[in-house]
């Protein structure tokens, strides 16, 4: 008998009461295996075979019980190597932690390119995204907890397109409620912010005033929501009458203002998920005792925006690079336009996007029709100016002979065809 097998058939009896408390699968699956193997009078080979496992895991697991001398030596054990020479540097995980903590709201992209931008060091997103998972940071539990996305929108090709929307400010500043006033661009997210002690209407106009002076791009059309401070649709007992402020402002700077439905704020969603952006990117980062510093840091806050927030939807660059490259299309196709040497005709549509007119081809002379060649029937009917009647009798006379439905035997059809043909020219 093996002495492996001797020593666990001496144990068995002392370790039946921790085997039924022992509650791991794994572990009893294999301490149920190697007491049938210790208790089988079969050798260890034999035994191992009916169990469904080899021998060598049964010296494994055998040894390990011997030696440990408790159950719990059966667990499984960490896999965990005991050192991992590709594994990221502490000092990195320390630097990637600390933009998580001084700027909560950036992702692992947006990470990595502060990483290169700070410490000129380049770590991947998948990197950062393992550290801050290791970290406890970001998870499923976690995400959940964020605002629900809007759905996904397209992008205007072109700048000039402006959503605005009131904004509450979630926290209240000299104990009053405040308001955020933004207008962001359609095409490169560039955005103007302010925030203001009312809602109304002299707001507004002061808003948009700033907002023409500061815009580094000319203002097509402007999108709101149906809220009194922008439009007098609902205030009024005949709808949208044209008289209101910004309506006015509108009509005066030759921009169009256009209103979206009831209820879905989807269509004015762009600028609804910059107000999620603020919540996490600028009032989650500390309260304002005055509206002074309230102002004062939202101005900050739109500057930053604009010049050094980059994000992956515009390419990793900023609104104002993605303005920049905006206005070297612009310059590209106007010369384009200019140096055109086939003189084709192009125009702009609402959206910004060239469109060629192709100028009509001259007209061209008609080809002559060709016709086929006539028949040996109609060469003759053309020679003899035979008139209708005739040509239906010959055509009688014809037929038989060129077709062989007339008689079963064709050799008969055509020689009867010919005599009524000659009698046809006798007669006539």
């Amino acid at each position: 008998m093996s002495l492996l097998k001797n020593k666990l058939r001496l144990m068995i009896p002392r370790l039946a009461a921790e085997a039924n408390q022992l509650k791991d699968s794994e572990a009893r699956s294999r301490w149920m295996k190697l007491r049938f193997i210790a208790l089988s009078l079969k050798s260890v080979t034999q035994a191992c075979s009916v169990a469904g496992c080899s021998v060598d895991y049964f010296n494994k697991w055998g040894k390990r019980l011997v030696k440990g001398k408790r159950l719990k030596s059966l667990l499984s054990q960490s896999r965990k190597p005991y050192r991992s020479p590709s594994k990221t540097k502490p000092r990195i995980e320390k630097k990637v932690l600390k933009i998580r903590r001084v700027e909560p709201y950036l992702g692992p992209d947006r990470i990595s390119m502060e990483m290169e931008d700070l410490y000129d060091l380049e770590v991947p997103p998948s990197t950062v995204f393992a550290i801050l998972r290791r970290a406890l940071v970001v998870g499923k539990k976690i995400a959940s907890r964020l605002t629900k996305r809007h759905m996904k929108r397209y992008r205007r090709p072109w700048p000039g397109y402006l959503q605005m929307d009131f904004k509450y400010v979630p926290f209240m500043v000299e104990g009053k409620q405040f308001y955020q006033l933004s207008c962001v661009d359609h095409h490169s997210s560039w955005r103007f912010i302010r925030s203001y002690r009312n809602k109304n209407q002299q707001c507004v106009l002061q808003f948009l005033r700033e907002l023409k002076l500061s815009c580094p791009f000319e203002i097509i059309e402007i999108q709101t929501d149906n809220d009194t401070a922008f439009t007098d649709k609902f205030s009024s007992t005949i709808g949208v009458t044209g008289t209101h402020e910004v309506d006015i402002w509108c009509r005066e700077n030759d921009i169009i203002h256009r209103l979206i439905p009831v209820g879905v704020k989807e269509l004015n969603g762009k600028v609804e998920n910059t107000h999620k952006q603020d919540d996490r990117e600028f009032f989650s980062m500390g309260s304002f005792k005055t509206y002074e510093a309230l102002a004062l840091n939202t101005k900050g806050y739109g500057d930053r925006w604009n010049t050094k927030r980059k994000t992956r939807a515009l390419g990793y660059r900023t609104p104002n690079q993605v303005l920049a490259a905006a206005q070297v299309r612009a310059l590209a196709l106007m010369q384009f336009l200019r140096t055109d040497k086939n003189k084709t005709a192009y125009s702009l549509n609402s959206q910004g996007d060239a469109q060629v007119r192709i100028p009509k081809p001259a007209k061209r002379p008609k080809k002559k029709i060709k016709t086929r060649k006539p028949t040996a029937v109609e060469t003759y009917l053309k020679y003899v100016e035979w008139d209708e009647a005739k040509k239906k009798l010959l055509a009688l006379l014809t037929y038989p002979s060129m077709s062989q439905n007339f008689s079963d035997n064709p050799i008969i059809a055509r020689p009867r065809s010919r005599l009524l043909f000659r009698q046809f020219r006798q007669n006539q």
